[in-house]
């Protein structure tokens, strides 16, 4: 045979390489790849120089049901594509080189080429996007899927991406340079972005894959394996760790031989024993030989003298020196996917890619499904592309046809797929991925170095999952804290709070990080500081794998929700279960919120009984009407508690002071005695008496209500802020600072106007002197632009409702309205809590959807 030829047309022979290579990239994909996702983990800070390892994917199932999980279809379809588009190659070659074919078919050619590029496009794209692209969860925990308007950005930059590429290539054109070299180094700069990110993510993680396969391969435990490996397992690690150790050594020699090759390539030119053999080719660069250390070995294989051990000895060397980066990327993806669930490149390097909140990864799907996504977007086609290359230009390209034997082809397809571009490109990606790990390894070894400092706890999960069995009989049955403040015990719950802060059994200590985080989380989400009530959540949630976490999740959605952040709470949301009241009240209001959305089938029976939902449709209409107080009896529950004190306020901008004070004396009365929520306990309802007689002009009475309420609930938030207001005014002595800093963000230490657009998300700001503020405000509650001058009616459907606040630097809102300007409430495990009243909301088009 002179050499492959394009055979065109249909040929029975052709339906072969299709069959073997559907059935083998299926198999691999329902096999192979879920096999090699065990034992995913994930590690995420606890503390200084301590952090917790936890497992994601712990059986085969579970890496099955991940990798079918609704955010991998598009990586499911990437990798898949580029598998068969190379096996697709490979047994083209194999029938052709049994002499079964003339050539290589044309629709079969056509179709792998598509299957190939088509990922490597996608690769370079979803790179690039990776790295440019603020990350989900990058310094502030969020758990929504990728949006439309994120896949747009992805899509915009690919496009402007190669457009540029484009652009190069015309230029180097105009300055004369050779169509090979042109077109290589084009096809070189539209692929970097897959190189860099491989160099960022290996080069990072180096040392820690290095020190747990190291580990692991004796048959030890490792810091990210806390179990005795089996044989399979160490035999991986075994494989893993040499390919580890040779990454550095092979990345040298590459940039070794490029300075070579600069400086004086005529020095490399081999002997006249090595070109007498019958297998060698000349190559046009050591490059295309695995560089100076491939130079050097196949004069040293020169030396033997059967050809059944020579050939097969030094075709694999240089395969492994050629391909090493597309090993890793490809048939070490798996590899690649552990080292980007692991998150440990802020410890082991410098310089990584994060695509995601550790303890994102932890708890949630849709990030798994993210980063797995990423490394079959990312890595795979890049790799299969770099592979497709190496399999038609290996030893002098003599299954690539050229010329008269590309038959139709010979005047489009390949003049671009061209002998010495395709030789050269094949290199230079190779050698791009060596030199970019090289460089970010080299920084990477003084950060990686300190890894033995850290305190990496693999068995914690364990750990904790037996105590919180036993969580009861340690502690002693308490209440929990949202019973606490649905109760506005505040003093006890923040009492209860110091006490976890404070522990004094060592042996407990997995089990008191797991409270510490839920206390906070749900204080936090009473006091409605939705951004540090979210972050705990997602740290409770990854701390126990989501499990028994219906609690964290409703704070999540709530979080999203208040933070007017949709396309967020959408992916929160669904994870509820729509046949619970408290979540059914959550799927109502993103309905109000977004005007696309609807509430699920399944919530609308038990909202249309619910009489918390009859009492926030009755605010919403009131709200279109600018009445400031409803028609319907209040009753003594938590939730109807916080709507009575919201009314308050509304009365109070509407300047009717004594009237809600009538009415809210006039409820205390008649609930003192009762025997489950007496309000002679109620001190939040107290405040706002106090408030409500400073609106009255009797501060004397305010005072002695302060300083009994002082005296009774120290520690109460409302409390604080009533009393330094008071101590503003000059009428009552200050108190000292909260320890445990569960207060409202006026009465802690710091810039509080800064950061309370930011932590109280649905709270008007005490001052309204900005226009941030007043912003700000507008997206928390309406009500905040109602005044006896002006009412809600005319404007709360307005999203500019802020322009109309008639209040700024000189003129302030009621003192404390911030403490119940209240808006539509609902509750978390019985303590309520408000999500504001955002303007723009129109009541005739919540009536149209039958919302109301």
């Amino acid at each position: 045979m002179s050499g492959p030829v394009i055979v065109e047309g249909f040929a029975s022979i052709a339906v072969i390489p299709l069959i073997f290579a559907g059935l083998i990239a299926l198999l691999f994909w329902r096999t192979v790849v879920p096999r090699q996702l065990r034992g995913l983990q994930v590690a995420f800070e606890t503390g200084p120089m301590r952090y917790e390892v936890h497992t994601v994917t712990e059986s085969f199932s579970e890496a099955r049901d991940l990798l079918r999980s609704r955010g991998m279809r598009f990586g499911v379809a990437t990798y898949l594509f580029a598998l068969t588009g190379a096996l697709l190659l490979f047994f083209e070659y194999i029938i052709y080189a049994q002499g079964w074919s003339d050539g290589f078919h044309a629709p079969n050619i056509s179709l792998a080429l598509i299957l190939i590029i088509l990922p490597a496009v996608i690769s370079s794209g979803s790179s690039l996007g990776a790295q440019i692209i603020k990350p989900i969860g990058h310094g502030k925990a969020k758990m929504q899927e990728s949006s439309r308007a994120r896949n747009t950005a992805y899509f915009a930059l690919t496009f402007i991406w190669f457009l540029g590429v484009g652009l190069f290539y015309s230029i180097l054109g105009t300055w004369n340079v050779a169509f090979t070299h042109r077109l290589s180094a084009s096809l070189l700069l539209a692929f970097s972005p897959s190189i860099v990110a491989y160099g960022r993510v290996m080069g990072t993680s180096w040392q820690a894959l290095r020190q747990s396969s190291s580990q692991i391969a004796r048959g030890n435990p490792s810091p990210f394996h806390n179990h005795a490996p089996n044989a399979r397992q160490q035999l991986i690690a075994r494989i893993v760790h040499l390919n580890t150790l040779a990454m550095p050594i092979v990345a040298i020699n590459t940039l070794l031989s490029l300075i070579a090759i600069i400086v004086s390539p005529e020095l490399f030119t081999h002997s006249d024993q090595v070109i007498n053999l019958p297998e060698y080719r000349e190559q046009a660069t050591i490059m295309e030989e695995g560089g100076m250390l491939g130079f050097f070995l196949i004069e040293l294989f020169s030396n033997i003298p059967d050809p059944g051990l020579r050939v097969p000895l030094v075709t694999s060397i240089l395969l492994f020196l050629l391909l090493n980066v597309a090993l890793v990327g490809f048939l070490f993806v798996y590899e690649v996917a552990r080292i980007l669930f692991l998150d440990v490149q802020d410890v082991s390097g410098r310089g990584g890619i994060r695509l995601a909140d550790s303890r994102l990864l932890r708890a949630e799907r849709s990030q798994q499904a993210r980063v797995l996504n990423f490394c079959f977007t990312g890595f795979a086609g890049q790799s299969m592309l770099l592979l497709a290359l190496a399999m038609i230009t290996f030893w002098d390209s003599s299954f690539l046809p050229q010329g008269a034997e590309c038959g139709n082809w010979q005047g489009t397809l390949c003049t671009y797929v061209e002998k010495d571009a395709m030789e050269e490109l094949t290199w230079m990606l190779a050698s791009g991925g060596q030199i970019c790990f090289l460089l970010i390894w080299l920084t990477s070894l003084q950060v990686g170095s300190k890894l033995d400092d850290i305190s990496f706890d693999a068995s914690i999960s364990e750990q904790r999952q037996m105590l919180t069995k036993m969580e009861d009989m340690i502690y002693l049955k308490q209440r929990p804290f949202t019973e606490l403040i649905a109760q506005d015990r505040w003093t006890r719950a923040i009492e209860f709070y110091d006490e976890i802060l404070n522990p004094t059994e060592i042996s407990t200590q997995g089990l008191d990080l797991l409270r510490q985080t839920g206390a906070k989380m749900q204080l936090f989400a009473g006091l409605n500081r939705w951004e540090e009530a979210e972050e705990n959540a997602v740290s409770l949630l990854a701390l126990q794998a989501g499990r028994d976490a219906q609690v964290a999740r409703l704070i999540l959605a709530a979080a999203s929700l208040c933070q007017r952040d949709l396309p967020e709470a959408a992916p929160r949301l669904a994870l509820l279960n729509k046949s619970d009241v408290e979540a059914a009240r959550l799927q109502w209001f993103a309905s109000v919120l977004d005007t696309k959305r609807k509430v699920p089938s399944v919530s609308q029976p038990i909202l249309g009984i619910d009489p918390l939902m009859r009492r926030n449709i009755d605010l919403l209409e009131r709200t279109a009407e600018g009445n400031p107080r409803g028609n319907t009896t209040y009753r003594n529950r938590p939730a109807d508690r916080l709507m009575l004190l919201g009314d308050c306020a509304r009365m109070r901008l509407d300047g009717r002071s004594e009237e809600a004070l009538s009415m809210l004396e006039s409820f205390m009365k008649k609930h003192e005695e009762n025997a489950d929520l007496p309000t002679t306990a109620w001190s939040q309802g107290r405040v706002v008496a106090a408030l409500l007689h400073l609106d009255a002009n009797r501060p004397n009475t305010a005072v002695r209500i302060a300083r009994d309420l002082r005296a009774n609930e120290p520690r109460h938030p409302h409390v604080r802020s009533l009393v330094r207001i008071l101590n503003e005014l000059g009428l009552l002595e200050g108190m000292a600072t909260e320890p445990t800093k569960m207060t409202l963000l006026v009465d802690s230490e710091g810039d509080w106007m800064r950061d309370w657009p930011i932590l109280h998300t649905v709270h008007v700001s005490p001052r309204l002197g900005s226009t941030a503020s007043r912003k700000h405000a507008g997206r928390a509650n309406a009500w905040i632009v109602h005044s006896k001058e002006q009412s809600v009616s005319k404007f709360y459907n307005r999203k500019n409702l802020w322009k109309k606040i008639p209040y700024d630097g000189e003129n302030q809102p009621p003192h404390g309205l911030y403490l119940h300007l209240y808006g539509i409430i609902t509750t978390v495990a019985g303590m309520p809590v408000d999500l504001g009243l955002p303007s723009g909301i129109s009541i005739e088009d919540l009536r149209a959807r039958g919302l109301i």
